[in-house]
């Protein structure tokens, strides 16, 4: 059994709110008006960010990755396309981290396929019936603009940016699968381990194909998703995994990530999406996420929460909490702050995030007084 989890969260709970300052980095226009997934590194002295870019609805056929970079983190360069499914019309691209080492940065991505029998007008519907995952690949870059072929990998998890163990290991958080590997390159060896088995955390029956679709709301229904996770001093990893209840669940392991407990739920709340947990420099822990868990799937603030120990979460601070409309309706394109990537250095905390899933931002923001 776990020791308690808790973020304390109450709904009338006062934040401050952080000096912090955010830019636009990418618009929709009418044709390409999906923009999500991002993940952001530093990379030869610049910010580099990658993100999905599709035409209308979330993961759809045709997806591709763009990626940019930016001297001051307020001007970015023009969107490039970095990678794109030779098959648009049934495939689509989601990229799934990022990871530099000696001069090498590395994008991962995924391809997913959609059964031409489920497309309607030739699009998604509702669901991700018909859908499979064809593939994890990545490509290198020396200087950010030049880009390798692209190469296939056997695994990875693909939920965050590249995470470095103490030990050196490198460990790609997923969902239900979690991937590492001692290839300090990120380009060799990444080994699958699986997590929990189908429908854990339900009741003995309850499990069905149709609550396992991508935003589902519940109270009960469990769907474990995307994970971040926390090291530490020890060396025990709390791995943290989204549910489609109002409640993160967790899990640890005591092995370097080769294996982990099942997952247990926590009282740490959560608005049904992703979020993204580290270490500050000066020892403490953060989460970056969006915790007022209703009204669900709204993802209305971006807030962060910093604790001692990685488990009890006792300071909470407001990162964003202004209001943005969305102007191109699509599937599952809800919430304001999305899947938020996030990289400290000192005392200042940089984020990039979806906003409505259309526009892709990034947010800077002072933690001297924190």
């Amino acid at each position: 059994m776990l020791p308690r989890v808790s973020n304390h969260y109450h709904p009338g709970m006062e934040r401050p709110k952080l000096p912090s300052t955010v830019h636009l980095v990418h618009a929709p226009t009418d044709e390409w008006n999906y923009h999500h997934h991002p993940f952001l590194i530093r990379f030869r002295g610049r910010f580099f960010l990658c993100f999905s870019s599709g035409t209308h609805h979330e993961d759809d056929v045709g997806q591709r990755v763009l990626f940019t970079a930016s001297d001051d983190f307020i001007h970015w360069d023009e969107a490039r396309l970095l990678a794109e499914p030779k098959h648009p019309g049934t495939q689509l691209f989601i990229p799934q981290g990022v990871h530099e080492y000696n001069g090498t940065l590395v994008v991962y991505y995924m391809m997913l396929e959609y059964s031409p029998d489920v497309l309607l007008n030739g699009h998604r519907q509702m669901g991700s019936r018909g859908r499979k995952i064809c593939g994890f690949f990545y490509r290198t870059s020396t200087d950010g603009v030049n880009w390798s072929e692209e190469v296939p990998l056997d695994a990875f998890g693909g939920n965050m940016p590249v995470r470095r163990l103490q030990t050196g290991r490198l460990f790609s958080i997923g969902g239900q699968y979690q991937a590492y590997t001692d290839d300090p390159s990120g380009l060799t060896g990444w080994q699958q381990v699986r997590i929990f088995p189908d429908g854990w955390g339900n009741a003995p029956g309850e499990a069905r194909e149709e609550d396992d679709l991508p935003g589902l709301v519940s109270d009960t229904h469990v769907s474990l998703c995307e994970g971040s996770c926390i090291q530490q001093d020890d060396g025990t990893i709390y791995l943290y995994l989204r549910s489609a209840t109002p409640w993160l669940w967790a899990c640890r392991s005591t092995d370097n990530g080769e294996s982990f407990s099942l997952p247990e739920k926590t009282e740490f709340t959560d608005n049904r999406t992703k979020f993204f947990m580290d270490r500050l420099e000066d020892g403490r822990y953060f989460y970056v996420g969006t915790p007022d868990p209703f009204p669900p799937r709204t993802r209305h603030v971006l807030a962060l929460s910093l604790s001692e120990d990685g488990l009890d979460w006792t300071q909470h601070y407001l990162l964003a909490d202004a209001q943005y409309k969305g102007r191109y309706p699509g599937i599952d394109k809800n919430g304001v702050y999305g899947y938020p990537s996030v990289i400290t250095e000192g005392t200042t905390l940089y984020a990039a995030f979806s906003l409505n899933k259309e526009m892709i931002a990034v947010l800077k923001a002072d933690l001297s007084q924190v």
